[in-house]
């Protein structure tokens, strides 16, 4: 009596849960359905039960994932519980089924499969919703980051976008041509983040130096008004017959050279053997303040920045420019990216880094660049050699570029197969002919 009031119960509790079970034999036939079931699959008690799951579910392939969980808790000898979350097709609508299938026992032996079916479509749709908002607000910050560089410097905004756009059409370029090594969506946005990030640690690096568009920058106006000083000095000088009208004449012819060779070096883009060595002639003069004070034409400083070779940064700002690389994993490490973006921080950060060990902060070599961080090098190399915006150099045509880029894959610097994809796709087309 007591087992048949347990068996009542439980026929009440089944019969009004709101999951939906099915219960199989192991022959494959339904024997028995709950309401919940009927509503869910869109299918009466008398289409499924005493039917086989075959002809109850096979009539078409739009639901296989469904049926093949089934079957694989039909035909599991291990009696493992098969657990997934399937679409499911009925009435022209998709739901989501969280599908648990169970083995069912009698004396130890195998007799069938319960199938319990829960319809957690708003749940997943709530979850796609919250996966948005989380990507909306990682695109906010990025482009937040990204516009605070740009109200700092226009250059080292464009500079990012033009990459955006350059790495979006490489990697278009990958899948039509449906190369070997592919960016699947998840990939695909964590790398374009990273060049969107690349260069955010630039916030920390002073603007005088970032956009130094000289050897001298502000120093050639200070160069400049001592020079206009000095002619002054020479001029009270002669009035007081200290020195001749011609005396005056000559210093001043001589100082105008030497300004305009100042001038001239001072935005060269590089600085060859023979201009060095009239600089060092400019460096040997002096001259005298109204107290009588002798003084070198120029400071250590200035001497410092009018000797450097190639660019505008001297040694020192050279490194500060460099640590940007450090800052912008400091900031990235800060923020709390989902698992898909795990690799942005240290994409973004060791996009200096060379094959050979020449790059920066952390002069890795080889294997442990990872090919993402290899593809960024290259982006950031390239645009920053064909840029027309520096306020510090000229454009550098196409073929000029690639033959640096060629060289350097050439010197073990670069990975020469991703330079040879990046080549034959012309991802930079658009960016260049603009």
């Amino acid at each position: 009596m007591e087992g048949k009031i347990h068996s009542q119960i439980s026929d009440i509790i089944v019969k009004d849960m709101m999951e939906g079970v099915i219960a199989v034999n192991c022959e494959g036939v339904i024997g028995y359905v709950n309401n919940a079931t009927e509503m869910i699959l869109k299918k009466t008690r008398d289409q499924l039960e005493g039917k086989s799951v075959v002809a109850a579910f096979f009539g078409s392939e739009i639901n296989d994932e469904f049926n093949q969980t089934i079957m694989d808790a039909i035909y599991d000898k291990e009696g493992a519980v098969h657990e997934k979350l399937v679409p499911y097709y009925a009435d022209g609508k998709v739901i989501q089924l969280h599908m648990i299938a169970s083995i069912l026992r009698e004396n130890e032996k195998k007799v069938g499969v319960i199938i319990v079916l829960g319809d957690v479509t708003d749940l997943v749709e709530q979850k796609v919703r919250a996966a948005d908002q989380t990507q909306r607000l990682l695109d906010s910050v990025v482009m937040t980051l990204s516009q605070a560089i740009d109200e700092r410097s226009s250059y080292t905004a464009n500079h990012t976008r033009n990459m955006v756009r350059i790495a979006e059409t490489f990697l278009d370029w990958l899948d039509k041509t449906d190369n070997s090594w592919k960016f699947n969506k998840s990939r695909r946005r964590s790398f374009l983040m990273s060049v969107w990030l690349h260069d955010v640690g630039k916030l920390a690096v002073p603007l005088e130096i970032m956009d130094k568009e000289s050897k001298l920058g502000a120093q050639l106006r200070v160069i400049e008004d001592r020079f206009v000083m000095i002619s002054l000095l020479d001029e009270i000088a002669m009035y007081r017959g200290e020195i001749t009208a011609e005396q005056r004449a000559s210093r001043k012819q001589e100082r105008d050279c030497a300004l305009d060779e100042i001038r001239r070096i001072n935005r060269a883009e590089f600085v060859p053997d023979d201009k060095l060595d009239l600089l060092k002639k400019i460096i040997s003069e002096k001259y005298r303040d109204e107290n009588g004070m002798e003084h070198p034409l120029l400071t250590d400083e200035e001497i410092e920045n009018l000797s450097i070779r190639k660019g505008t940064l001297n040694d020192r700002e050279r490194s500060i420019i460099q640590s940007h690389a450090v800052v912008t994993g400091r900031i990235l490490d800060q923020i709390q990216f989902p698992d898909e973006y795990c690799h942005v921080p240290i994409w973004a950060s060791e996009h200096h880094e060379l094959l050979s060990g020449r790059g920066y902060p952390y002069h890795l070599t080889g294997d442990q660049i990872p090919r993402e961080v290899r593809l960024l090098t290259i982006l950031d190399i390239f645009e920053a050699l064909t840029a027309k915006d520096r306020p510090y150099k000229k454009p550098m045509p196409l073929e000029r570029a690639l033959s640096i880029l060629e060289s350097m894959a050439s010197n073990g610097d670069l990975d020469g197969e991703i330079l040879a994809l990046f080549k034959e796709s012309k991802a930079w087309e658009k960016v260049i002919l603009e």
